[in-house]
C-alpha cells in the first residue's frame, strides 16, 4: 500500500486541482468566496456557474486570473526592524534600486490565486 501523498504547500492537489479565491461582481464590487476544496484553476474566458441556495444557476466568465508571490517567512524582515527596513527602502529608491526589489537568492511563495468573474449577460 502506497503511503498517503503529502499536502503541497502552494495546495496543488494530486488531480492538478487547487485552492483559490473567486470574485464575484455585486453591484459596484465584487465578493470574494474561498474554494473549499482543490479545484482545477478556470483561464480568462471560461465560463462558471455558480447553483445559489435557491438552486438557481448563475453564469459568470472569467475575466482575470491574478497570481501572487511573496518572500518566503525566513527572507522577511523582523517586525523589530522594521523601521530599519523602511530606512533601507527609502535608501534604495534614493538610489534607484527601487523598493520592490526581489533580493538575490530569496526564496518566494505562491499565494492562494485569484479568479474575477464578470456576469455573462447573454447566452454563449
Amino acid at each position: 500500500m502506497a503511503a498517503p501523498a503529502e499536502p503541497d504547500p502552494a495546495g496543488i492537489g494530486p488531480g492538478g486541482g487547487t485552492s483559490y479565491t473567486v470574485y464575484f461582481p455585486s453591484g459596484d464590487g465584487y465578493r470574494a468566496a474561498d474554494l473549499g476544496h482543490a479545484a482545477p484553476l478556470p483561464h480568462v474566458g471560461d465560463f462558471v456557474e455558480y447553483i445559489d441556495e435557491g438552486r438557481v444557476t448563475h453564469r459568470y466568465r472569467v475575466r482575470e486570473v491574478v497570481h501572487t508571490l511573496q518572500l518566503a517567512p525566513e527572507y522577511r524582515p523582523r517586525p523589530r526592524a522594521a523601521r530599519v527596513a523602511t530606512e533601507d527602502v527609502e535608501a534604495s529608491e534614493e538610489s534607484g534600486d527601487g523598493p520592490h526589489a526581489v533580493p538575490e537568492g530569496a526564496e518566494l511563495r505562491a499565494g492562494l490565486p485569484e479568479v474575477i468573474l464578470e456576469e455573462v449577460t447573454s447566452p454563449g
